[in-house]
């Protein structure tokens, strides 16, 4: 299904020629990071060897959006909230709906498809929270205040039928809406615009309009893949990790290919007499001929004038292992390099494949300030879904009201050890720099209430009291 095209019917706006160019490369970064890519196979050699081969695939994409997860979610961040009976309803959603578990296991996924979107809902009377990635989301209205108005796209199944449920998601006047279509596909096919049916053949109580007062938000909260989308700077969503390093991509599965293949190619070839190689007939010509063919142990003929001449002779080629490896981590450097990482972050061994360096990194290397960029972005995201969390809480009734000023914090754990962190902020705090409550509240990872109540026993200890 091509969601761009279709939202584009059904809600006549968005769907434009950038946003659907963008889907499309949208379905080449994720076939990348499947494993898939466009360049997989190669042609095949030999006489008999016509068509493609796959390709031995090193499977970088994959371990570099891996990294990107791993470092920002080293630990869960801690939010801390202006109201603590705010925050004590919010966490209990998030655990609840399994967020943390849900963002764990998509980020990696979301680094490759240039981020995901929170998307918080009411089922029964309970907040669920979706992690949506790839074309279930496509963005219709927009300006230089980012998304307003998108829709969101799933497939149910029901009594044999397959249909899409389109759900628009925006604001009028200060209030959220939603607005939801449902379609059923004729003949198997995958969407048909024409085919809209009833919302009750498969969602009995869900209504075709929904307005959500209370609740002065988007109901929807967008991570980005921070930096600049180089590529399609008029789309307002963000660019895989790798979208700019496709060429070394392919470089690197080239080079893992040829690594792979030279213990093919080096097997153990020996030099025999002319009259020891059987000739074969060429299909396309009823030519005999005598031909290379990698497979073959035997491969080379000779003519000798003297008898003795006619003899076997070891010719096996020395495996270049070693020039395949230096290769490679050049290569590795290079796209650490293009997205952002420190030089050495990855490594290629001949037994253990590509590895990740596991020292603690620097505070002031490049991997360590991608990876709070990229913390700073996803924090953004999280914040604005707390917000949305709590104003459902006040909609239904749980909350009365909703102060949802949110700090995100970050621990550093790929940065810095917990004894550095601690020196840094003895530090800071002796400089006059940061106050010892905010010292107390990032170290402890508590509320401003829990801090300044901390570094009140800690005074009445000093003073003796």
């Amino acid at each position: 299904m091509n969601v761009s095209e279709d939202v584009s019917r059904v809600f006549h706006k968005g769907g434009n020629a950038e946003l659907r160019r963008y889907y499309a490369s949208a379905e080449s970064w994720r076939r990348i990071y499947s494993g898939e890519p466009e360049w997989k196979t190669v042609k095949k050699s030999g006489l008999y060897r016509g068509g493609t081969r796959r390709m031995n695939m090193l499977g970088t994409a994959k371990v570099l959006c891996d990294r990107f997860a791993s470092g920002v979610m080293a630990e869960k961040p801690s939010l801390v909230f202006a109201d603590e009976k705010v925050g004590g309803y919010v966490e209990k959603v998030l655990d609840e709906s399994g967020f943390w578990a849900k963002l764990t296991e998509c980020l990696p996924y979301a680094f490759a498809m240039g981020g995901c979107v929170f998307r918080p809902y009411i089922n029964s009377g309970k907040i669920g929270i979706d992690v949506v990635i790839g074309g279930s989301f496509v963005p219709i209205e927009w300006d230089g205040n980012g998304i307003a108005a998108a829709c969101f796209c799933s497939s149910p199944v029901k009594n044999g039928s397959r249909y899409t449920l389109l759900e628009k998601r925006g604001n009028e006047n200060g209030v959220a809406v939603s607005e939801h279509r449902l379609f059923r596909a004729k003949d198997g096919s995958a969407y048909e615009a024409s085919a809209e049916c009833s919302l009750s053949e498969v969602y009995p109580e869900l209504k075709a309009r929904v307005k959500y007062d209370g609740v002065d938000g988007n109901l929807f909260s967008v991570f980005k893949v921070f930096g600049a989308n180089n590529l399609y700077p008029e789309i307002p969503l963000g660019i895989s990790v790798f979208a700019n390093a496709s060429d070394t991509l392919r470089t690197l599965d080239v080079a893992f290919d040829s690594f792979a293949r030279e213990f093919i190619l080096g097997k153990k070839r020996i030099i025999v007499p002319s009259s020891c190689v059987q000739t074969v007939v060429d299909i396309a010509t009823g030519e005999q001929r005598q031909y290379f063919d990698a497979d073959d142990e035997a491969y080379v003929a000779l003519k000798c004038d003297e008898e003795s001449e006619l003899k076997i002779t070891d010719n096996t080629v020395e495996l270049r292992v070693d020039e395949h490896i230096k290769a490679i981590n050049a290569l590795l450097n290079i796209l650490c390099f293009q997205t952002g990482l420190s030089s050495g972050t990855f490594s290629f061994d001949a037994n253990e494949g590509v590895k990740t360096a596991t020292e603690i990194i620097s505070r002031d290397s490049r991997t360590a300030e991608t990876i709070r960029v990229q913390q700073n972005s996803l924090g953004g995201a999280i914040a604005e879904l707390v917000r949305e969390v709590a104003e459902l809480g006040v909609y239904l009734g749980e909350l009365d009201k909703a102060d949802t000023a949110v700090r995100v914090l970050w621990q550093d754990g790929i940065i810095t050890d917990e004894n550095t962190l601690i020196e840094n902020s003895v530090k800071l705090v002796q400089s006059g720099l940061k106050s010892r409550v905010t010292a107390i509240m990032e170290l402890q990872r508590c509320s401003y209430e829990d801090a300044v109540k901390e570094y009140g026993r800690i005074i009445k200890e000093e003073r003796g009291n």
